[in-house]
């Protein structure tokens, strides 16, 4: 007569060695439990890519007729899985890896709870604990699914890949075969399922002792920072209906309240000052376990059977010390991530077909690139749409004029109280819904360190455009030293770019003279200046009093106190320079008080906002750009112009021919020369000028923009 085999025991070896032998133990103790409740069972040993000492190890089962050895070189976890589910004769089959144990009740109490259900269910063990040598002991409490279950997976796998299920419901939701980013197959195999309507259940006082080491599968998982792919649970619409309450409603948990805190200390300069120490301990409390877990109770059942496996593995024994260490997870924790992710969600509109990544949306050079590939690219392809990410919680106040068919998400914002894990996981998932394969960083620095992050899954499944403009100084005593996040950040993640925009030819030979980049990637797109027709050029008379205008951002890097050491030396009688920008924190505010010839003016929205005619040239300063906007914008207003020669600038601003170009840039007098020059010289200004706009009209139209986008954007 044919044995009656209820269960299918999986047992998946890899190089596990002499280790599989204290899991093969654990597993005949726990089928001894298994006979005795009158269930039949087989036990299976898939070897996948087994080394020799493994290998060897199991040749000594090949005379049990209880146990079927089967070898393969799949080197994945899901054709493993799936292959061993084929071979499987029993109504049921558990899965477990070759170097973890489990507690002696498992088996059996996953096959009663199965036994008694009338729907198809999935049971998991209550608890998993981490442990291993040099490897902290985390245990992980598992539970049944719930309603909030989409929103805690958004963050985080609630249960982990050990698990009891029939085998019939197995074989039709097999692991999905993942790779080039995605993974993580048991957390893909449980959304599938719960999508289905299948239900996960606990078996209570089970536990899975799972042995942690830096070559296990988990770790080496996490060290590539694999990502699951698209979800139709996490479908924007989907999440934005579900019904905030319980656990989802609350404003923060603890350890938000706490980043919040070591927030305010770090974004404080005068109190970080005081108490650094502080932020940084609490920042080291609140990483202590980067999944973050927290102290807690160990429950009774858990303390027994970490005792009763003693026998079986001498690593596991809970002495008082350890568990007074042990951190307690749960998958909850990641509510936060479901929480930001829910306000998102409210606000997404559509599918995108571009994505860009930005710091801010806010007036700016930067930012005026951003609403030229959008209005490009979408007269190259009228039935797109787009969303801009900012990833930094600012007033984004050009946010507004966006076009209706853009999604704006405020990331930065969404995100702000999430510590870093979470908020990697929300961008992750966050970019990996949109479904867009086109991203476009612009001057992002959090998104050229996600980027690094998850390179194998850009690059294999993203087009990565950047836009590279300019490079900057370390503010020193000799003003030498070279820095700038982007070219670093490129260099750590071109192999993942497809190319690299940049609005200047000097940018280009820079960045191949320092890095050795591949030239052939990078693309000079000069900006067009589209919304400003070519006015009248300016005309100076000369010997009269001469109104210059300076405009921008009033940061270190554009020279604020050189511009008050020129003014210092310039006749207020004949010489007045206005001044338009809010201050930056980096500049003293009185930068350009008591200086007579000077005339600070504040703030101002755009160019466009500034009363051109009433001023007779631009003067441009800057220790490093690439090619500003504002120089273009003065050149279609018929502005001359007197810059200084750093990034691009010296592209468009040729000396004696479209402007008066200074080399010495960080001396005073050349540009007390220059205005002297252009004061008493107006005709050759006015011709400077028309060079100007002619050199604008021929380079920096919105045809010849349209062309090159549509060349290199496809």
């Amino acid at each position: 007569m044919k044995k009656r085999i209820d269960l299918s025991a999986v047992v998946t070896v890899h190089d596990e060695g002499l280790v599989a032998h204290k899991t093969m133990r654990s597993v005949f103790e726990a089928l001894e439990k298994v006979r005795a409740a009158g269930y039949g069972y087989e036990i299976i040993v898939h070897i996948d890519n087994g080394d020799e000492t493994t290998i060897k190890y199991f040749e000594r089962y090949k005379n049990n007729k209880e146990i079927r050895i089967f070898e393969n070189r799949f080197g994945d976890t899901a054709p493993s899985r799936n292959y061993s589910l084929k071979k499987a004769q029993g109504k049921y089959v558990a899965f477990l890896d070759g170097d973890d144990l489990i507690s002696s009740n498992w088996y059996v109490e996953a096959l009663r709870i199965l036994e008694k259900s009338r729907d198809d269910i999935i049971v998991h063990p209550e608890a998993i604990l981490t442990f291993g040598v040099d490897q902290p002991n985390v245990l992980t409490l598992q539970g049944n699914s719930c309603k909030d279950d989409s929103l805690i997976l958004l963050g985080e796998n609630r249960w982990g890949s050990v698990l009891v299920a029939s085998t019939k419901l197995l074989r039709e939701n097999p692991y999905r075969i993942l790779g080039g980013g995605y993974g993580h197959e048991d957390y893909v195999f449980n959304i599938n399922t719960l999508e289905k309507g299948i239900q996960h259940r606990i078996a209570p006082k089970t536990i899975l002792f799972y042995r942690r080491s830096e070559t296990s599968r988990l770790s080496t998982g996490n060290l590539h920072n694999v990502t699951i792919p698209y979800a139709e649970m996490f479908d924007f619409g989907k999440i934005s209906k579900i019904e905030m309450g319980g656990d989802i409603k609350k404003q923060y948990t603890l350890k938000e309240r706490a980043y919040k805190i070591y927030k305010k200390i770090r974004d404080n300069d005068r109190i970080n000052y005081f108490i650094t120490p502080v932020a940084k301990l609490t920042l080291k409390i609140l990483n202590r376990n980067k999944n973050g877990g927290a102290s807690g109770r160990i429950p009774d059942f858990v303390a027994e059977e970490w005792i009763k496996i003693n026998h079986i593995e001498t690593l596991l024994y809970p002495h008082e010390k350890i568990l007074n260490n042990v951190q307690i997870y749960d998958a909850k924790e990641y509510l936060s991530v479901g929480r930001a992710y829910y306000k998102i969600a409210k606000n997404v509109r559509f599918r995108p077909d571009y994505v860009f990544l930005v710091p801010w949306v806010v007036r700016g050079g930067a930012d005026k690139v951003l609403f030229n590939y959008i209005k490009a690219l979408k007269e190259i392809h009228p039935e797109w749409h787009f969303t801009v990410i900012a990833t930094i919680a600012e007033k984004h106040t050009w946010a507004d004029e966006l076009p209706d068919y853009v999604d704006f998400i405020d990331f930065g914002r969404a995100a702000l109280l999430l510590v870093p894990d979470m908020q990697d996981k929300l961008i992750t998932r966050l970019i990996t819904q949109l479904g867009c394969h086109n991203l476009h960083i612009i001057n992002s620095e959090y998104a050229y360190m996600w980027v690094k992050k998850h390179e194998e899954l850009v690059a294999n499944h993203y087009n990565l455009y950047v836009s590279l403009f300019a490079w900057e100084y370390v503010w020193g005593s000799n003003m030498k030293g070279v820095f700038g996040y982007d070219n670093p950040r490129l260099f750590e993640i071109i192999d993942a770019v497809k190319m690299v925009f940049t609005d200047n030819e000097a940018m280009i030979k820079y960045s191949v003279q320092q890095n050795a980049f591949d030239e052939l990637k990078f693309r000079v797109h000069y900006q067009p200046i589209s919304d400003m027709a070519l006015a009248d050029i300016r005309r100076g008379d000369s010997g009269r009093k001469l109104r210059i205008l300076w405009a921008g951002r009033v940061a270190a890097v554009k020279l604020p106190d050189l511009v008050a050491k020129i003014g210092k030396h310039l006749d207020a009688k004949n010489v007045e320079i206005d001044v338009f920008g809010e201050i930056n924190k980096d500049v003293n505010s009185d930068v350009f008080n008591g200086i007579p010839a000077i005339k600070y003016c504040g703030a101002y929205d755009g160019f466009r906002s500034i009363k051109t005619d009433d001023y007779d040239l631009l003067l441009y300063t800057s220790l490093t750009d690439g090619m500003p906007n504002v120089v273009l914008e003065a050149a279609a207003a018929g502005l001359p112009i007197i810059a200084s020669n750093d990034g691009g600038v010296g592209e468009f601003v040729i000396n004696k021919k479209t402007g008066i170009l200074i080399e010495d840039f960080l001396d005073y007098r050349p540009y007390v020369e220059a205005i002297e020059f252009a004061r008493e010289n107006s005709d050759l200004m006015c011709k400077y000028a028309k060079n100007a706009q002619e050199l604008l009209a021929k380079r920096h139209s919105w045809k010849k923009f349209i062309e090159i986008v549509k060349r290199d954007i496809k």
